[in-house]
């Protein structure tokens, strides 16, 4: 396990394959790396890309170096960011477990690659490279990311700040709901005798509220307890 951030080409990286990202329609997704990738490729990627089969948000698949220097490309199509509340963080933590489990399949032991979504669909940027770089330390292989501003690159240097709450939901049988400001949740549990706090993807969180829509508002001292526990928990 192993990642370096720099601010050189993507096509300058010594690396057996590169990941490409894509939209959804198939095209390479808008941005400096892309499109430096896009214009490397010329019409042999273009092509192969029209061959290629359709790969879904949160999926990868691999095709030739298409005259990149790199022996192949992985392709995964990375989510827009929306309103926060439609998985696009979890499925871009997908985007990489998928990309990473690909290249431990192909024997792919070097990687260059961008910052999926950090340059384009209003990603929020910090969460972008927090899940860029949590995703890398898990895999076995060398990643080398192509930070494309100066902002990348920073980001990639500093801690990452833990997300902030930003309103109470409600509460489910053991635990409370909380709205993040980098759009995911907070459960939080509400035994006084348990000290245990996560983040969660909308859907959960909406399963949650669903099951209880009788719901009484928790007591303002109780939600200010519980907020006090997700902040000592995120230090």
């Amino acid at each position: 396990m192993s990642y370096t951030v720099t601010e050189n080409d993507i096509l300058s990286i010594p690396a057996q394959a590169a990941v490409l990202a894509l939209e959804m329609t198939g095209r390479v997704a808008m941005g400096p790396v892309g499109d430096r990738m896009a214009r490397a490729g010329g019409e042999a990627l273009k092509s192969a890309l029209r061959a290629a089969k359709f790969v879904s948000v949160g999926r990868a698949a691999a095709m030739e170096g298409c005259g990149l220097p790199f022996e192949r490309l992985i392709l995964t199509a990375t989510p827009r960011f929306l309103t926060g509340k439609a998985n696009e963080l979890m499925m871009l933590r997908l985007c990489y477990e998928s990309v990473f489990a690909l290249t431990e399949e192909l024997g792919i032991e070097s990687l260059a690659l961008p910052f999926l979504s950090a340059m384009y669909y209003h990603f929020p940027q910090e969460e972008a490279v927090h899940i860029a770089l949590r995703e890398a330390e898990k895999w076995s292989g060398k990643a080398v990311f192509a930070a494309e501003t100066p902002e990348l690159l920073a980001l990639s240097q500093r801690p990452y700040h833990r997300p902030r709450i930003l309103s109470y939901i409600g509460w489910y049988r053991d635990h409370a709901l909380f709205e993040l400001d980098n759009g995911l949740f907070a459960r939080v549990d509400l035994r006084p005798e348990r000290r245990e706090a996560d983040m969660i993807p909308y859907f959960e969180a909406c399963y949650r509220q669903g099951n209880n829509p009788l719901q009484t508002p928790l007591p303002a001292g109780e939600i200010a307890r519980l907020r006090r526990l997700w902040e000592e928990l995120a230090e």
